[in-house]
Parts: structure tokens; sequence; C-alpha cells
């Protein structure tokens, strides 16, 4: 049943319009997974090299041991970005005699012959062969390869669980997502340190095999909690039942009382909530907002301020960009229905600005805990607040009239290239170099606070004058708005 199962899946995706469409980006594809396979088998091949002139003092397996735990989570995260839940169209086979189990059982072992889970294997398997088992033998070193096979396995299903539970029951997600950042901040703290487990639990299954039982149980819960999340929720009949409760109550009455604006505002949370793209964005740009741990605890970015105005635009315009870069195209689907509707150009851009502002200013919030860093970097994410309210929203709908892609708002942000073209990079250059430009002349001068006045200033008059604003940009997509109704159509 296995074999016919994934048989008629092939059929299906080769059959696929999508399929013949995107050879070049799967060619593309091919190449790149090469790429990074060579890169990791040469990691595996010289990583014992590596740890011995890192830590000459310790045995090579205890060094690669005690960064194992780090690995596990990174791969989490990874997954979670990149990894997408595997799909099995099961209305085809429920008026057939095939058990709800098998069904499946197939959606979950589809998963397993993914990316991550080989490159685990490309990295580890030749420093098992290498120095695990010239070390400890044979044996040892399959039992120590076995357990990092099934923690990778686990990981596999404990990310599927909760990308699944992240519609249904999104607060579980979260708390997940605290929980490993918490681990990472409490190892950084120097509250715990995760190299010293990592590297007894390990090095104890090299002494003790039989404690590859306790990955095995862990990969077989998270089994267990996929294949009893999927069975109860398999039938259609049960899911649209789920779908109306979740939707009841859908108008939000705080933004009614903002008229046209707030009632369009209403019907994009509508559409982000609804579809996998839009949402995926939304979390990507909350995940960005770390972005600031890479340079805020460097000290050689610390001494400058060009670095960390590019970092304060970044962080708290992540939303804006990720999600405005593709303004118009989530609307690509009704673009001619929108047309006809007695909504102004006005009016839509309007909407959307009022959209962004807020969220720029709660990721700036969000961001308050750098100022542990220093005060400087509070001052500096200040002004790129405002400039990002102020200039760069404009300037994303000056863009704008290049999007000209139809978007699928169902399928992910991870390796999805549609709608991403030229336009971005270009749109992207002006936003970040702007307010950088405006600060260099100050800093010739050796008045750098100044800089950084005249960034938050010019966001200020933005905001003041976005009336003005909002009208010229309206100009500009009226006259391109028939250009894009016709991309979308062609889409």
């Amino acid at each position: 049943m296995f074999g016919i199962l994934l048989a008629q899946q092939w059929k299906q995706a080769r059959r696929s319009p999508v399929f013949q469409k995107s050879v070049v980006v799967n060619i593309i594809l091919g190449f790149l997974i090469l790429y990074f396979s060579l890169i990791f088998i040469s990691l595996g091949f010289f990583a014992d090299k590596v740890l011995l002139k890192l830590y000459p003092a310790q045995s090579v397996v205890d060094s690669l041991n005690s960064f194992l735990l780090h690995y596990f989570l990174i791969d989490l995260f990874m997954r979670f970005m990149l990894q997408d839940l595997p799909v099995v169209t099961v209305q085809p086979y429920l008026h057939l005699p095939v058990s709800r189990s098998k069904l499946v059982h197939f959606a979950l072992l589809r998963s397993l012959p993914s990316m991550f889970n080989l490159l685990m294997l490309l990295l580890f398997v030749p420093f098992m062969l290498r120095v695990v088992t010239p070390a400890h033998g044979s044996g040892i070193a399959g039992v120590w390869l076995a357990s990092l096979l099934l923690l990778t396995f686990f990981n596999n299903f404990l990310l599927i669980y909760f990308k699944r539970q992240l519609v249904s029951k999104p607060k579980r997600t979260l708390l997940f997502g605290l929980a490993v950042a918490g681990l990472f901040l409490l190892d950084y703290s120097s509250v715990l340190s995760l190299r010293q487990i990592s590297r007894v639990a390990f090095g104890s299954l090299l002494q003790q095999p039989w404690l590859v039982s306790v990955p095995a149980a862990l990969l077989a819960i998270a089994y267990w909690l996929n294949f009893r999340f999927l069975r109860d929720n398999l039938y259609p009949e049960e899911i649209s039942i789920k779908k109306v409760s979740s939707v009841a109550g859908g108008d939000i009455a705080f933004l009614n009382r903002f008229g046209d604006t707030g009632r369009l505002i209403a019907l994009e949370l509508k559409l982000i909530w609804r579809h996998k793209r839009p949402r995926s964005i939304i979390v990507m740009s909350a995940l960005m907002l770390f972005y600031g741990m890479i340079f805020y605890t460097n000290e050689k970015y610390q001494e400058g301020y060009g670095m960390l105005i590019f970092v304060g635009i970044f962080v708290t315009g992540s939303p804006m960009f990720n999600y405005g870069q593709f303004i118009p195209g989530w609307q690509s689907n009704h673009y001619d229905a929108l047309l006809t509707r007695p909504i102004s150009t006005y009016q839509y851009l309007h909407a959307k600005y009022w959209m962004f502002a807020p969220a720029v200013l709660l990721a700036f919030i969000l961001t308050l805990p750098y100022v542990f860093f220093g005060y400087k970097i509070l001052l500096i994410n200040l002004a790129a607040c405002l400039f990002n309210i102020g200039v760069n929203s404009f300037m994303i709908f000056y863009f704008a009239v290049f999007n000209k892609d139809r978007l699928d708002l169902s399928s992910g942000s991870a390796f999805n290239w549609q709608g991403v073209g030229a336009s971005k990079f270009v749109m992207m250059l002006p936003m970040i170099l702007l307010p950088i430009l405006l600060y260099l002349p100050f800093s010739f001068l050796d008045l750098p606070e100044w800089g950084i006045f005249a960034i938050g200033l010019a966001g200020l008059l933005g905001i003041a004058f976005h009336k003005h604003l909002l009208a010229l940009t309206t100009r500009r997509f009226v006259s391109h708005k028939y250009k894009l109704a016709s991309g979308f159509r062609q889409g």
C-alpha cells in the first residue's frame, strides 16, 4: 500500500503544471543542494583537525559531543524557518477501503527523506568513520550515530507537530519557542552550560550504549503526537467544522470605529491569518527581531554608528519590509474585483500605512531590551523607527507598482521565489542607504549624535506630511493600476 501511495503522489507531482514551470528553479536548487552537500561532507572529514586546534587539551570526540546539543537546537530553528509540512491529498482515498492509519503513517513517513535529515548524515558519517570508530570501535560508533539519527528524526516530527499547532493552538508553539530561546539565553548568561550538559549526555552514550533507548523513546512520543493529531483531523468534515468555529466573530470591533480605513485593515489581518505565506512572513519578521544579537554583542560594532544604524533600520522595519515588499501582490487573486469596488486607491494605501505604523512601533518596543547594550542603541533604534514610518513606508509604496506577479497565498515563504524580482533589491537599497547618507556629513564633522537626530527628524517630517506623500504615491499607483491588473491576470 505504501508503494502504491508513493507512486501516485509522484505521478501527481510530475503531471502538475507547477512542476513543468519550475524546472529551472529545481535545477538551480539541485546545484545548491550538491554544493552544500559537498561542504558538509568536507566538514565531517576535517572537523577533527579544527576541533584539535581549538581544544588541544580535550579529545576530539568529547569536543564534538559538547556542541551536539547546540547543533540540534539550531536544527530546530532552521526547520521552523525552512521546512515545509508533509501534505497528502486524502480526499480521493476516503471512499476507498484504505484505513486512516495507513494514510497518516504515509504522510508522516514522507517527511523523513528531507534535506535536513540528509545533511546530518553527510556531516556525522564521515566523522564517525574517521574518528569515533578508531577510538571506540564500530559497534559503539554505530550506536552513537544511531542516537544522532534518532534525535534528528525527533526534531523532524517535533517541528511538524508544533507547526501544525501554530494555526489551531498558537500558544503552544509560542511557549515552545520561548523555551528554546530561554535555553540559549541561559547558556549565553552562563547560568546553564549547554556544552557541559551535551558533553556529559553524549559521552555517557559512548560508555553505556543502552542509553540509545532515550532518543528512541523521544522519537516514539513525537511520532505518536503527530499521528494522533492527524488521525483526529483527517476527515474534511471535521476540518471544516473547526474552521467555521474559528472564524466566528471575525469582525474586529476596535477597528470598525476607524471607518473604511479600519475595515480595510481588518480585512488585511484576516488575509494574513487565513493564508500560509503572509502568516509565515509575519513569523519570520518576529524572529528577525533577534538580528541585533549578532551585532550588539560584538564590541567592534559598538564603536561606530554606521552599522548600528543599518541594524536599527532592519530590526524595527522588518515586519514592514517583509510584508510590504509584496504590495499589492497580496490582493493579486482578486485585484480586478478590487478595482470595481467603491474603494479609492488613496483609501487602500492609507489603510496600508496605518497598518505599517503600529507594526514598526511594536517592533521598536520589542527591541527596548537592547538598551542593556547601551543607551546609544536606544536612540538609534528610535530614530530608525521614525524614519521607517515617515520615509521608508512611502518608498515601499513607490516601488510597489513594479510588483506585477501573482502570489499563491497558500504556499510558504521558504525557498519560494514567486514574486521575488530585481525590484525588491532595488527597493531595499535606498531604504537602507538613505539614513546612512543622512548620517555621513555629521560623522565627518565629528557630530554623530546630530546625524542620528537628522535621521529621526526626517522621519518626523514624513509623518507630519504623510497625507501629501500618500497623495503623491496614490497618483503613481493610479497611473500603473491597469498594468498591475494585466500582470496579475497573466500570473
